[in-house]
């Protein structure tokens, strides 16, 4: 792994730790004397260090290779298979705007073809764009889910394991989609 790929993956590493830290001493739920939204800022925190973490993930990475990889597996997949995965991912997708689900022509209809030629086409570019528009209150709902499934007490700092164990599963994610 080369320098650059170990610098970014260690500033993404110590952010989400900082984050899972500041988490910890942040449980109070409401508002205090001075209108401090606890949720808003949650979502705003949660929201930027899985955007920076995804947004790294891609700097660092082979996009073509892993577009090879995700195009071969749906070229092996018949179109029953390719509906019933793309209505599940779909119905994440929807918390995009609208705006950016127009550019990029992601809609219910697209069939297993359409999907090749647009991973075909993404750069990393279009990639940021997209990370960028995913509303921060999806990423939290989503990051509040992992938590509860992963048992995590957040009345206690996070150990180095459970953060690195975080960053692994969505990595798998990742690579798996």
């Amino acid at each position: 792994m080369n320098r650059t790929k170990v610098c970014i993956i260690g500033f993404t590493a110590i952010i989400l730790g900082l984050f899972l830290i500041c988490e910890a001493f942040c449980t109070t739920e409401g508002k205090d004397d001075n209108d401090f939204d606890v949720q808003k800022t949650k979502e705003f925190i949660v929201g930027t260090v899985v955007k920076l973490f995804a947004k790294g993930y891609i700097a660092v990475t082979d996009i073509d290779k892993i577009k090879e990889t995700n195009i071969a597996k749906l070229k092996k997949m018949d179109d029953q298979e390719f509906a019933n995965k793309y209505t599940a991912i779909y119905s994440d997708m929807k918390g995009l705007p609208q705006d950016v689900k127009t550019a990029y022509g992601i809609d219910e209809k697209m069939d297993r073809s359409a999907a090749i030629i647009k991973i075909q086409s993404a750069g990393k570019k279009d990639l940021y764009t997209i990370i960028d528009s995913i509303p921060d209150t999806f990423i939290t709902k989503h990051f509040d889910s992992y938590i509860g499934e992963k048992g995590f007490d957040m009345k206690k700092p996070p150990s180095k394991r459970e953060i690195m164990n975080f960053w692994n599963d969505i990595r798998k994610k990742l690579d798996a989609e």
